[in-house]
């Protein structure tokens, strides 16, 4: 977004984000985003007369290792609120969440490579109905209903969209490597509030939020399409109303959903039927394991010198790093595994649109046997390539693929060196033209070498021997 002299945009974030657990919050239905619609409801998340929340100390721990991982102070005594609403999506007509003193988590800090983002709380509640509409009908699925969700909120502390999506990609980072949560946002499993407000004084602007923004991608446009919007209507004169919007993907562009509401308008009071208890023991029994975390991962990583594009690619996709651990653990070498795995693998795995989830077993081992290879100089760069082709279409391993294609790796130093003099003697005048420029050299040979031997001569050796042999002619 490009920057504007006279108006500045001020923006807040409220991320909701689903908890990892087997069962929902207050029930024993199934947490499952995957199962068919309405199968994972019992009568307790339809609010049906008579039924009673049952809490779910696995939403406790979880939310406990977040707001450690996020250096919060914890409230001692876990209690919750009920927030009134009337709406088809929540059946027995409120929600049971966190609010004022009952919080569960305040003033915690991500740090973005520029600046540090605080934020003010967050609190565990339930999740509603998943809602989809079409033909102009709405329908719903309460699997979704009661699951168990953590609800952070920030202070406005962003002047720029690129803040934001630093920020979202960090804590997403943080929920699923400390397995607090999927982060899927594209099955609405992690969701963004952005509250917008732009003024030319000193004072904030009218605040407008725009609800359940579910890609990085969204949040940036929506960012951007409500700046324009309320510097229009600013410069034409009007005020901006307080009120809650949705994005509209298709048309790129926020649309009113409704006014909004103050926080006096939901009728606040206690949850009654889940007594008020004092949880320092869990807190205090409940670890966060630092090596899980993404910014010790980074700098663990770095210090191997791995290439931070590397690390930032590794560390976007958890299931990509998980591999990329399993293989690294036998190969013990960052560079060569993750060159391999990140340019590569992937350019075959996309190329076939198949996820690194996918890939068949035989073929992770095939892969690992393959680097091991490569790393014991038993096969060079150019070979790999080619084998790892073949690896993926063909399904067979890689010695009987060696055998089939017919390629060997020429390590005999004698019967390299007999080939390296015979091309250094070949080229005696680009020699003597280039005796200034060794590493010129070097290339040409190298590159004849492995002409004359159709790629099978072990580079390494094919160097080693060059730069002893080229003595005896500068």
């Amino acid at each position: 977004m490009e920057k504007n002299n006279k108006y500045q945009i001020t923006i807040g974030l409220e991320i909701h984000t689903q908890v990892n657990t087997f069962n929902k919050v207050f029930s024993q239905s199934l947490n499952s985003s995957t199962s068919q619609s309405n199968t994972c409801v019992n009568e307790i998340d339809l609010g049906l007369p008579g039924t009673l929340p049952f809490f779910n100390l696995d939403v406790l721990k979880k939310a406990i290792i977040l707001a450690k991982a996020l250096k919060m102070d914890i409230n001692n005594t876990l209690a919750f609120n009920r927030k009134v609403y009337f709406h088809y999506d929540l059946p027995k007509g409120y929600q049971i969440t966190q609010f004022g003193e009952n919080t569960i988590a305040k003033n915690g800090i991500i740090n973005l490579k520029n600046k540090t983002i605080r934020i003010e709380e967050f609190h565990i509640e339930e999740d509603t109905a998943k809602q989809t509409k079409e033909n102009e009908l709405n329908f719903l699925d309460y699997n979704r209903c009661g699951v168990g969700l953590i609800e952070i909120v920030t202070k406005p502390d962003f002047y720029l969209k690129e803040e934001v999506i630093e920020f979202l990609k960090q804590l997403k980072r943080l929920l699923i490597y400390l397995n607090i949560s999927d982060g899927k946002m594209e099955e609405s499993n992690l969701r963004v509030d952005v509250n917008i407000s732009i003024s030319n004084t000193e004072s904030l602007g009218t605040r407008v939020e725009i609800k359940n923004l579910n890609s990085f991608n969204s949040v940036s446009k929506a960012i951007e399409h409500e700046f324009n919007r309320q510097k229009k209507i600013l410069e034409s004169g009007k005020a901006v109303i307080q009120e809650t919007r949705k994005w509209n993907d298709e048309n790129e562009e926020t649309e009113f959903m409704r006014e909004k509401k103050e926080q006096s308008e939901y009728f606040y009071n206690n949850e009654t039927n889940i007594l008020p208890f004092n949880i320092s023991k869990i807190i205090n029994l409940t670890f966060l394991e630092q090596e899980k975390l993404p910014q010790n991962i980074f700098d663990s990583l770095k210090k191997q010198n791995l290439p931070e594009f590397y690390i930032e690619q590794l560390l976007d996709d958890y299931d990509l790093y998980v591999f990329f651990i399993s293989i690294n653990n036998v190969i013990n070498d960052v560079n060569l595994t993750s060159t391999w795995i990140i340019v590569e693998l992937l350019k075959i795995l996309n190329k076939n649109n198949i996820k690194i989830l996918e890939i068949s077993n035989s073929l992770k081992s095939n892969f690992l046997d393959l680097l091991l290879l490569i790393k014991k100089n038993e096969i060079n760069q150019k070979q790999a390539k080619v084998l790892l082709e073949h690896l993926y279409a063909s399904k067979k391993d890689v010695n009987q693929l060696i055998k089939e294609l017919g390629m060997k790796q020429i390590t005999n130093k004698n019967e390299l060196e007999e080939i390296i003099m015979k091309i250094l003697n070949n080229n005696k005048e680009m020699i003597l033209q280039n005796k200034e420029r060794v590493e010129r050299i070097e290339k040409f040979i190298i590159g004849l070498v492995m002409k004359e031997t159709k790629g099978q001569a072990n580079p390494n050796i094919v160097k080693n021997l060059f730069d002893k042999l080229i003595l005896c002619f500068i």
